[in-house]
């Protein structure tokens, strides 16, 4: 081997690297943070002091990054749900109406079934799970039956689940003690905690060892085991695109659905499946937003008012449906929200700056993907204004 052999191998990754970096997603986001820097300087803000505040508050105190970690998890988890989905060509555009579904299901056996945790929680996710699974399914059988698309079936259901939602919380499930439209607040058996309570020894350990406020202590004593659960689901994603037959099909059928159906596989079924992996999927996140402490109580409106599903879907988008990537791009769109919010308390500054930083990636990321395919296409008719 020589010298230029040992050599190759790294600086084809710093090309790669390179490359990346020239692509469209980086610079749409260097796009949209300078455009988001002009909005700050109308306001009357400093944007170096503006986006140093969002850093800190985010990544920059042990605080800030757990407040990140458990605003992605939902993000990242709904996102893995409709990457599914959309990998196969499947337009699920209802991850909104499955996980609120998915979230009264679970939190209704977290209020009212008795038992320990070990139990109860299982449960909760089982029936979470069904429910969101069993609204996907809907659609997937509109499409096979009637040929209603599920791009718009999914759309439009999310209002029954909407709805539905609201009114079993106000009517049947409301704590008339309570100044909330909410539930009784769940019972300990009923509630998902954090990776190490607050108040046990192991807390107190933590504290002497690594400080009150290091990022250790913070992750640990402020997230729940929810971030266990989301590994396992990124984990099984990855596993199920790359080394099972369902991922397979799921992929080839995204980009070549007649490819697929002249191979073979019934294009009915595998949207009966897919519908149902991103329903429940979907559902269980849902709950697990619910249940997860520091929640309490299902609250009315709770998940659809946090806006998940559909910062899920931008992040989907921006990943393009890969799930490594789902959980870059969703930490940082996790990222941008709670430092948009440290930014507002420090700084006077509105904390919706960062939907519009959201929605400035979005647009420069499909505008910087539009664009060569509008050049190819003039480029072609051009050629064959020549050619006559």
């Amino acid at each position: 081997m020589t010298a230029a052999d040992t050599g190759a191998g790294p600086r084809t990754a710093i090309a790669g690297v390179g490359r990346w970096l020239a692509g469209p997603i980086p610079i749409s986001i260097v796009l949209a943070l300078l455009i988001g820097a002009c909005f700050m300087l109308v306001a009357g803000v400093d944007p170096l002091s503006g986006y140093a505040a969002m850093l800190q508050g985010s990544f920059g105190s042990g605080a800030g990054l757990a407040n990140t970690i458990a605003r992605a998890i939902p993000i990242i988890g709904i996102g893995i749900a409709i990457a599914i989905a959309f990998r196969a060509g499947v337009l699920n555009l209802g991850t909104e109406g499955q996980a609120g579904l998915g979230a009264v299901a679970g939190g209704v056996v977290a209020l009212t079934v008795p038992g320990p945790a070990i139990l109860v929680i299982p449960l909760a996710i089982v029936a979470a799970v069904a429910a969101g699974a069993a609204w996907g399914l809907i659609a997937a059988l509109l499409q096979n039956l009637l040929g209603v698309p599920v791009l718009l079936s999914t759309l439009l259901l999310n209002y029954p689940a909407r709805y539905f939602s609201s009114w079993l919380i106000r009517f049947k499930l409301d704590d008339p003690d309570s100044d909330l439209v909410a539930s009784r607040p769940l019972p300990e058996s009923g509630q998902l905690s954090l990776l190490v309570p607050k108040d046990s020894a192991f807390a107190e350990t933590l504290r002497g060892v690594f400080g009150p406020t290091s990022p250790v202590t913070a992750v640990l004593t402020g997230v729940n085991w929810s971030l266990v659960i989301l590994i396992v689901v990124v984990a099984g994603a990855i596993f199920m695109n790359r080394r099972t037959r369902f991922g397979f099909e799921s992929g080839l059928s995204g980009q070549n659905a007649e490819f697929v159906r002249y191979s073979g596989v019934q294009p009915g079924p595998l949207v009966l499946r897919t519908m149902a992996l991103s329903g429940g999927l979907a559902g269980l996140f849902g709950l697990l937003l619910t249940i997860g402490a520091p929640s309490t109580r299902l609250i009315e409106g709770y998940f659809i008012q946090t806006n998940f599903a559909w910062t899920a879907l931008l992040v989907t988008l921006l990943a393009l449906y890969r799930p490594l990537g789902i959980v870059v791009a969703g930490l940082f769109f996790a990222a941008i929200m709670v430092g948009s919010d440290a930014m507002g308390r420090e700084l006077g500054l509105s904390p919706q700056i960062a939907a519009v930083i959201q929605a400035l990636v979005i647009i420069l990321l499909a505008f910087r993907v539009a664009l060569p395919r509008i050049r190819r296409r003039r480029a072609a008719a051009e050629a064959k204004e020549t050619a006559r």
